[in-house]
């Protein structure tokens, strides 16, 4: 018998681990002895100042820093095994139980759902060819072109992964690129065009970025609804606005100045099969829109896909194992800390630092979108949202705060898209930046003013959409 290949045990930089883990917990031992917090919050604040170190440091995978996560909550805070020394200071903590149910919540089935839609429309051909069909409309002029690759662009981050997003359209800027010479300056406008309206189209909907869904999954923690459709009237405003804002500021930096460029629409035509899931797409998310009518939540509603495409095979065993359970598992570990910290008393430990008064709402908001934009910026947005939004929702769920949970959780997640400046902001602006068209340099010029840019609508235009559409008093 053949002896099985030792099994390779993959290095996560097991110096800067260790180093941190120290860090960590020496400073839990300091919260226990010298402080008057009780056990509990101490225990919570060492596991989130390990997850906030391990996530910007990337020691170890950003999905098994989630799982040291859930699991360190597990035997700290709950305690199964009725350890001294460990565990709620005056009895009576959370059930293991009640902690793993904190990492599965219902938002990672919507998530889910959305990854089996994104995952058929690639699989049979949907993307591409519906979006070739979007272009077409938009003419051969630059400006136009231009125009219609964020719209297009825009529209399909809202409903798949923003990186899917990008290397697919990314394939239909390529033949375009024939048909400039080089040193064309609209050469890099057309590519750096992919990124920028892939994160902005991130904004849309719950599902079109993870930030977006572990906001949901946080004020649904907090006791506080928002609909699919209730999130998409909020956001998209702000997306089209930035888009149209970076659409001018890419042509106005990057104007061709070749005379006569004209760019053809590839012609690609969908069978059957696409059809079929353009129909499937199309009903879940009318029935996302409308769960205010027919009351099914929008979890539920993510299952149509999933049955619809593993029933019928156009979703097979090898499809569902391409799916990226690692982002899945990040939003469960997000939801899990916001969760264990509420459940230690931490995050009230927190707001205690935190100004009071009505006259505190813009202070908080605006110090949450910039340290939300600045975080993002050098390590991943999902990341930094679940280490903002339960002390934001918390700040802001105080009595006379002076900015609403909702708003405090919206304004994070849709910051969390603004991280423009640097090709390792994002997975987009890697994918566009591995092409080689434009330097590290060209992306910072625009995607910091689009950044900031957007950092000062959402700080001034999230209170006053909220308010108009209702969801907040």
């Amino acid at each position: 018998m053949t002896p099985a290949p030792p099994v390779k045990v993959q290095n996560y930089s097991a110096t800067i681990v260790a180093l941190i883990a120290v860090a960590a917990l020496i400073f839990t031992l300091a919260l226990l002895r010298y402080s008057e917090w009780p056990r509990e919050a101490a225990l919570m604040a060492g596991i989130f100042v390990l997850a906030a170190l391990l996530w910007v440091t990337e020691a170890m995978p950003l999905f098994a820093t989630s799982l040291l996560v859930i699991g360190l909550q597990v035997i700290l805070l709950a305690n199964p095994g009725g350890w001294a020394g460990i565990g709620f200071e005056s009895g009576g903590g959370p059930k293991y139980r009640e902690v793993l149910a904190a990492a599965a919540d219902p938002i990672l089935l919507l998530f889910f759902g959305g990854f089996l839609l994104a995952r058929a429309a690639v699989k049979e051909g949907v993307d591409k060819g519906m979006s070739a069909l979007l272009l077409r409309p938009f003419g051969g002029q630059p400006k136009t072109i231009l125009l219609g690759l964020m719209l297009v662009t825009a529209l399909f981050s809202m409903w798949m992964s923003n990186t899917a997003t990008t290397a697919m359209m990314m394939t239909l800027v390529a033949p375009m690129l024939f048909h400039l010479p080089s040193g064309e300056p609209f050469r890099k406008g057309l590519v750096l065009a992919v990124p920028l309206a892939a994160n902005i189209g991130g904004m849309g909907t719950p599902i079109a970025s993870p930030p977006n869904a572990v906001a949901v999954g946080f004020l649904q923690k907090a006791g506080i609804k928002i609909g699919f459709l209730d999130w998409m009237l909020a956001a998209v405003p702000l997306m089209l606005l930035l888009l149209l804002f970076a659409w001018w500021l890419l042509f106005r930096i990057f104007r061709p100045v070749t005379v006569g460029l004209q760019f053809a629409a590839s012609d690609r035509k969908l069978d059957s099969r696409g059809w079929f899931v353009v129909s499937v797409f199309v009903v879940t998310v009318l029935l996302w829109m409308t769960d205010q009518w027919h009351g099914l939540p929008a979890a539920v509603v993510a299952l149509v896909p999933a049955v619809a495409f593993t029933a019928t095979g156009l979703l097979n065993r090898d499809d569902l194992n391409r799916i990226e359970w690692n982002i899945l598992i990040l939003i469960a570990g997000g939801i899990s800390l916001g969760a264990g910290m509420q459940m230690a008393g931490l995050d009230q430990q927190v707001v205690k630092w935190l100004p009071a008064g009505e006259a505190s709402g813009a202070l908080l908001l605006t110090a949450l979108v910039v340290a939300t934009v600045g975080l993002s910026t050098f390590m991943s947005n999902t990341a930094a949202a679940n280490l903002l939004l339960p002390i934001g929702i918390s700040a802001a769920s105080v009595a006379g705060a002076g900015l609403p949970a909702t708003q405090a959780a919206l304004a994070i997640a849709l910051a969390a898209s603004l991280s423009m400046a640097l090709p390792i902001s994002t997975p987009p602006n890697a994918i566009a930046y591995a092409s080689g068209e434009f330097t590290t340099r060209d992306l910072m010029r625009v995607g910091l003013i689009v950044g900031i840019i957007g950092a000062f609508l959402i700080i001034i235009g999230s209170g006053l959409v909220l308010r108009f559409l209702k969801i907040v008093p």
